[in-house]
């Protein structure tokens, strides 16, 4: 990128994330929220294809949390595909249009956020919070093969961690 477009690259997402007046401070000086949207933005600069995403609104308030699901949303309006790795589970509703459910190291649901809330067994459209409940717990969608007592996470907050982050 020439350096007249990178600078323009960087002012608009300064302004975007409302870290302008920040730009000439040392970012260990920055709040946790200052940080992830600087992190967010220098994944942003280079206008990549394809952008990783490991819990992108988390430390942010409410404001910037919008504006991150709302950068995320135009870029995937345009070209750019986002894997997204997240616990919260709305967002993913809000921006996803595949879904993936880890559990003890399996695949266990993949899909539309809408085909897969379908398929929930409450006999009405569930959410994605309730297909994550289901396919963790009861195994719906087909139990994961083990094979053995350490083969998978050692309890069950450590299992809803694995699904939760590989939606």
């Amino acid at each position: 990128m020439p350096p007249t477009r990178s600078e323009e690259r960087i002012e608009t997402l300064l302004g975007r994330f409302d870290l302008t007046d920040g730009a000439d401070a040392r970012i260990s000086t920055f709040s946790k929220g200052m940080k992830q949207k600087t992190g967010l933005i220098q994944a942003l600069l280079g206008d990549p294809d394809v952008l990783f995403l490991d819990e992108p609104t988390s430390g942010l308030d409410t404001r910037a949390a919008r504006t991150v699901r709302e950068t995320i949303a135009g870029l995937t309006a345009g070209d750019t595909t986002v894997f997204l790795s997240t616990h919260v589970l709305p967002v993913v509703e809000e921006l996803a249009d595949t879904v993936g459910v880890l559990y003890e190291g399996a695949l266990v649901a993949e899909g539309a956020p809408d085909a897969l809330t379908e398929r929930v067994e409450t006999g009405e459209e569930g959410s994605l919070e309730d297909v994550f409940l289901e396919v963790t717990d009861r195994g719906a969608y087909g139990e994961p093969e083990t094979t053995g007592a350490n083969s998978g996470p050692s309890s069950a907050s450590d299992r809803e961690t694995d699904a939760e982050r590989s939606v």
